[in-house]
């Protein structure tokens, strides 16, 4: 019976049978994955952003609920990935926004600062690609194996131990070069 309506006797409202089905099928999803995708989404965001990540994400998972995978978590993953991906490209117009607004009035746009990472290691991963520095996270912190990160990017998973060791590649070129001055930038040796 799931997915059939019926009408209430007495009302105008419609109720869809199967609907508590549904709600408890999601409400183990969260309970499985919710930790997962918030820190997933907290590694490449901050704190309110990551959590109107982990919502949108269930709100996307509540939709399709019907077609979700039997291995749910790089389904989710990956909408996480999509949704941030929405969220940086309305930030970069926000930005662009507020920029055009200064120029005509005159007055200096604030931005915001990313919370990008620290130290040695931080720097090079924010010269490396999107993608290098996807590949790299989803195995280092998502602790994911080869298979469901490459489900994450929908990639085979020999395309993505192909980009696994190339980004590592990079990444060591990358942490090479800084340790000494006379080579070149890690910029210069990420775009290898």
């Amino acid at each position: 019976m799931g997915g059939q309506i019926r009408a209430v006797a007495g009302h105008s409202l419609c109720v869809r049978v199967g609907h508590d089905e549904r709600r408890s099928r999601l409400e183990v999803l969260f309970a499985a994955h919710g930790a997962a995708v918030l820190a997933y989404a907290r590694r490449r965001s901050d704190a309110a952003t990551a959590e109107d990540v982990l919502a949108e994400v269930f709100v996307v998972a509540w939709r399709r609920l019907d077609q979700m995978p039997a291995e749910a978590l790089p389904w989710l993953l990956s909408c996480a990935r999509r949704v941030l991906a929405n969220h940086r490209r309305g930030e970069r117009r926000q930005l662009a926004l507020v920029r055009r607004l200064a120029a005509v009035t005159s007055r200096p746009a604030v931005e915001s600062a990313s919370g990008s990472g620290t130290g040695r290691l931080g720097d090079a991963l924010a010269s490396l690609s999107d993608l290098d520095r996807e590949v790299l996270l989803l195995v280092a912190w998502e602790d994911l194996p080869v298979e469901r990160a490459a489900a994450v990017l929908g990639c085979s998973p020999n395309t993505f131990s192909t980009r696994l060791h190339r980004a590592r590649r990079r990444l060591a070129r990358t942490l090479a070069a800084s340790d000494s001055p006379d080579q070149a930038t890690p910029t210069e040796v990420a775009r290898d």
